[in-house]
């Protein structure tokens, strides 16, 4: 009887005690998420870095071309149109390029 007693015992020991040793308190789960925060920052600032070294290997033309895709795309984010209506009106049309001929 004091055998099965002793065994129940050190089972509901080790029962509540895993429920205390292994939950976090808010202490840590904040400093965890700032780890992540500053993770995050990190990866942005290196993603924007390796963006501007890109756009520094191009040449003026392209670099010219991939910023004003980048606006069209935010404004057709923002709903509007790619152009202003002004542009559209009185800006020069595009002329296609002509391939030369071997």
């Amino acid at each position: 009887m004091k055998r099965r007693f002793l065994i129940f015992g050190l089972f509901s020991l080790l029962l509540s005690l895993s429920q205390n040793s292994f939950s976090q308190d808010s202490k840590e789960r904040k400093a965890v998420q700032e780890l992540n925060k500053k993770k995050e920052k990190s990866q942005e600032e290196v993603e924007k870095e390796l963006m501007k070294r890109h756009l520094k290997l191009q040449e003026k033309a392209t670099r010219k071309r991939i910023k004003k895709s980048l606006r069209e795309a935010e404004r057709r984010k923002k709903g509007k149109a790619p152009q202003p209506w002004w542009e559209r009106w009185f800006g020069r049309k595009q002329q296609k390029k002509r391939r030369k001929r071997i």
